[in-house]
């Protein structure tokens, strides 16, 4: 493993422990076995490491529901695909969603700043798919809705929603997947069309 990458999983662990803020540039050396100069040649400060640790499971995020989407031939499925995806993610990347939930929600409300656009442009990625898949649904009959945006941001609210609830919430919160594919198998449903 190279140093950078040394650097970036420890960080992505004592962020997701200690918090981004009670978390030091000399606390993720020592952690990744670096000198802290070692540190600084890589990124200019703490906020480039979590710029990184986010560009990083942005990229992975984007690519791999695309592929994820891209196995499923009608656009219900594919649907499917992405709250199936989004939830196996959610798992698999719980450490750097955590740190994303849990610290970064005013910063990105507040300002612009390049962690702001890289969250916006993952955003529409992701949106983009979602509006694709049903857009495929629509073609081959598997969905109705009249409106393919505001039902695309109805479904990524209720990805997000679940994200937040598995990581942060203090509740005790049962397995959903099932559960969350036949609701919006029924929403979505032809025969349940409405105004979405």
């Amino acid at each position: 493993m190279s140093r950078k990458q040394a650097i970036i999983e420890a960080a992505t662990r004592l962020f997701a422990e200690n918090g981004f803020y009670r978390t030091s540039t000399i606390d993720i050396a020592e952690s990744a076995g670096v000198a802290h100069g070692t540190l600084f040649y890589h990124f200019k400060n703490k906020e480039g490491i979590i710029y990184e640790i986010f560009r990083l499971a942005g990229d992975t995020y984007v690519s791999e529901m695309q592929a994820d989407v891209g196995r499923d031939r009608i656009g219900l499925e594919k649907i499917e695909a992405v709250l199936r995806f989004n939830i196996a993610f959610s798992r698999s990347h719980s450490k750097q969603l955590l740190i994303f939930l849990r610290d970064f929600p005013e910063e990105l409300a507040s300002k612009e700043s390049r962690l702001k656009a890289l969250v916006k442009s993952v955003g529409e990625q992701v949106i983009e798919i979602i509006e694709q898949s049903l857009e495929t649904g629509i073609a081959d009959g598997s969905v109705a809705t009249s409106n393919i945006q505001k039902t695309a941001h109805i479904l990524n609210g209720l990805i997000f929603g679940l994200m937040h609830m598995n990581l942060l919430s203090p509740l005790e919160i049962p397995e959903m997947e099932e559960s969350v594919n036949e609701f919006c198998r029924k929403a979505l449903a032809p025969e349940n069309s409405s105004d979405q």
